[in-house]
């Protein structure tokens, strides 16, 4: 299989590219190229040695048609956060890249794009969304943030695509995504794993709809090539948590002498993931969370911060 990405150097597209590059069952390994940017650090990428890269971005048309050509699938997980110089500059690299990008598969002839969202397309929520009614695919997105409303006009475009018969497409909506990150103080509730476990005081507020960068590649994984998925939105959503809740799983964990105080969040919108489950996708519960907190803990005393190559 030909497989183009982009974002290959983030956290979704690092953690997949380990798994997608193992040998299928038939014993062939994918044939995989990726747009990166110039002076983008793949250092920990160095393992697959196979992936042909291509020099560019989502504001270069001609990286954009190298990258596509002779390709079978699109995986575009990239997501431009800067450095820009205005609100504009963003949507322009985002929302007029990603078309252009779209554009490009379509003349290469590729067969299937993913595009990897996020559930921020639904800001408005219906009131007939309940604990027995949660939010499931059909919802219609009414984003209220700016990056809600970016990746919304992406889905649009790759919809006019699909019936344009274009190419086959497939949408993942995360929620929040916790891993680890090749630099490790950039993995999500670094910050509140680190004061905790040096017996700092740490106040929180609010709550987190969460997902594990595992189950996130187990849907990549389950999609690419799938006929079955064409033109379907999935939702990737483990759980939800309050941030008081994860801080004393913290403190529980680490036997740290820190205290944590403040306020628990909303119980937040029910969202179904009933749709990506019954393609197989797993989800580890607060068991994930357990387990992710004890290796970061394990990493953060170990190395502190450092950007590792073989510890992600």
């Amino acid at each position: 299989m030909n497989v183009a990405i982009t974002g290959i150097s983030g956290m979704v597209g690092s953690h997949f590219i380990k798994q997608f590059s193992k040998d299928s069952g038939d014993g062939e390994k994918p044939n995989v190229r990726a747009l990166i940017r110039e002076g983008s650090v793949i250092d920990h990428l160095e393992a697959f040695e196979d992936v042909d890269y291509v020099i560019g971005g989502l504001e270069d048309k001609e990286s954009l048609a190298k990258l596509v050509d002779g390709m079978e699938v699109l995986i575009h997980l990239a997501h431009y956060p800067g450095p820009v110089n205005s609100t504009d500059e963003l949507v322009k690299v985002n929302v007029n890249g990603s078309f252009d990008l779209l554009e490009a598969a379509r003349k290469a002839r590729v067969k299937q794009v993913v595009f990897m969202s996020s559930c921020t397309v639904f800001g408005q929520v219906l009131p007939t969304v309940d604990a027995d009614h949660p939010l499931d695919e059909s919802h219609p997105v009414m984003p209220s943030s700016l990056y809600g409303a970016i990746k919304s006009s992406i889905e649009s475009f790759c919809h006019y695509h699909h019936k344009s018969r274009s190419f086959n497409v497939t949408i993942l909506r995360p929620v929040t995504i916790y891993g680890v990150k090749p630099q490790i103080d950039k993995s999500e509730w670094f910050n509140t794993i680190d004061y905790l476990a040096t017996n700092y005081n740490v106040d929180l507020k609010g709550s987190t709809k969460y997902v594990s960068i595992d189950s996130v590649t187990q849907a990549l994984q389950k999609v690419v090539g799938n006929p079955d998925c064409s033109g379907k939105a999935y939702h990737l959503i483990d759980g939800h948590i309050h941030n008081l809740d994860l801080g004393q799983m913290i403190l529980d964990l680490v036997d740290s002498f820190g205290e944590i105080e403040g306020i628990k969040g909303e119980e937040g919108v029910p969202m179904s993931n009933q749709a990506v489950k019954d393609l197989g996708v797993e989800f580890q519960g607060q068991e994930g969370i357990t387990e992710y907190i004890k290796l970061v803990h394990k990493l953060q005393t170990t190395y502190g911060g450092e950007r590792l190559l073989d510890k992600w």
